[in-house]
């Protein structure tokens, strides 16, 4: 019965969110499979070709400086330009670095199109939570938080498992594993494409900013103590997600010996298991508010992590796998929506874009410096790391909002 009323409240809540998000979140679902189809093939694709991990941890790292040196711009773009012209603009970047990333193989060469590709993801991630302040209400923008990046993770469940059976099943059929890969690759260009019929749809206002821009807006806040605090957390998580979270793929591959298809049902049940966390996250942010549940969530993701670098046996690891994502990622809409409540409605946008610089800049170089330390020491040094980083920032937001830990919570009366 609890199941019931929960599922109705959702949905009434679901009801609410405006045409504009609607569209947008059709977008959300092309741009989802196309990101979990890179996640899932392009290691896979650089280790067939012969690259090492530290190679991969190189292509990663430009990928983050194009979402990093991206970030601040796209934030001035929503304000001053009319955001469909950014989203498609974004959505044809992304499809032509795609195809780039599948048929060039000269590493320098995929360091530049990384770039582009790190560039164009970003826009609609760093645009995504000032749209949503716009075009929802408080009632139900937690939800439709939740419900972007659920949607997301969704089709980034598909991603995964196509992307993971085409090489195996073109093999089959006597094409060679690298054609496969392309082929799996392609079809997410195709997907990034498809998001743009999606934002044509969105009925964009005009600017609402004209004029210079002033570049000072964006990275500072009235409250200028507090714009450290919010991204502190999102730096910290970031360089530790960076150390590992990119090569769990090779991770799968390395320690027991699995081809792309059984990576890809992994990846595929995984994601599940996040999208499931997502939707729990507004209502368990009800009774304990918005901090806290990131807090916990993360705090409870690590003795699953611990699994995974310590045991050599395929289900425990997969079990742990599943449940560390869904815990992990639990946070991320639930502190962007914090970050989104307790600044002014005029710096949503340059405040979106620095949590996301600060997430991708310390991810970029963790990256980098990842990729190495796998090559050189494998998995179980680097995770420990970033189980160390995940629980002190888990502490740290605790005690950094310990003011702010009711933000979220709802009362009945």
């Amino acid at each position: 019965m609890v199941v019931i009323d929960y599922i109705k409240e959702y949905v009434a809540h679901v009801r609410l969110f405006s045409r504009n998000a609607r569209f947008y979140l059709g977008g959300t679902f092309f741009m989802g499979y196309a990101t979990a189809t890179l996640w899932m093939l392009y290691n896979l694709y650089l280790r067939q070709l012969g690259f090492s991990e530290g190679d991969m941890g190189n292509v990663l790292f430009f990928q983050g400086l194009g979402t990093t040196l991206a970030a601040l711009p796209a934030a001035v773009a929503i304000d001053y330009l009319r955001l469909k012209k950014v989203m498609i603009a974004a959505s044809l970047v992304n499809a032509l670095a795609f195809v780039l990333l599948t048929f060039i193989t000269e590493i320098r060469l995929l360091y530049a199109i990384a770039m582009f590709a790190g560039a164009g993801w970003t826009v609609h991630f760093v645009i995504a939570s000032p749209f949503f302040m716009r075009s929802s209400s408080p009632s139900e923008r937690t939800h439709l938080f939740s419900v972007n990046y659920a949607l997301d993770w969704t089709a980034g469940l598909l991603g995964a498992l196509i992307g993971g059976f085409i090489p195996k099943i073109l093999a089959t059929q006597g094409l060679p594993l690298v054609s496969g890969y392309r082929i799996g690759l392609l079809l997410g260009a195709v997907m990034t494409l498809s998001s743009a019929f999606f934002y044509l749809k969105i009925d964009t206002p005009k600017p609402m900013k004209v004029g210079r821009v002033d570049w000072r807006k964006y990275v500072s806040l009235k409250n200028r103590s507090f714009l450290p605090k919010l991204c502190l957390p999102q730096f910290l998580i970031g360089l530790g997600a960076g150390l590992v979270i990119p090569f769990l793929n090779i991770y799968f591959a390395g320690r027991f010996a699995l081809d792309s298809a059984a990576i890809g049902k992994i990846f595929s049940v995984g994601q599940i298991f996040t999208v499931i966390g997502f939707l729990a996250g507004p209502v368990l942010t009800k009774k304990m508010g918005l901090i806290r549940v990131v807090a916990i969530s993360q705090m409870a993701s690590i003795p699953f992590f611990l699994v995974l670098a310590f045991s050599y046996q395929l289900p425990p690891v997969i079990l742990a796998f599943w449940f560390r994502g869904s815990l992990m990622n639990m946070s991320w809409p639930l502190f962007n929506n914090f970050a989104m409540e307790i600044i002014e409605p005029d710096q949503h946008a340059g405040v979106n874009s620095l949590l996301m610089l600060s997430w991708n800049g310390s991810w970029m170089f963790s990256t980098l410096i990842g990729g190495q330390l796998i090559e050189h020491f494998g998995f179980v040094p680097v995770m420990l790391t970033t189980i160390f980083i995940y629980a002190t920032v888990s502490i740290l937001l605790l005690l950094i909002f310990k003011k702010d830990l009711n933000v979220g919570i709802k009362k009945v009366a």
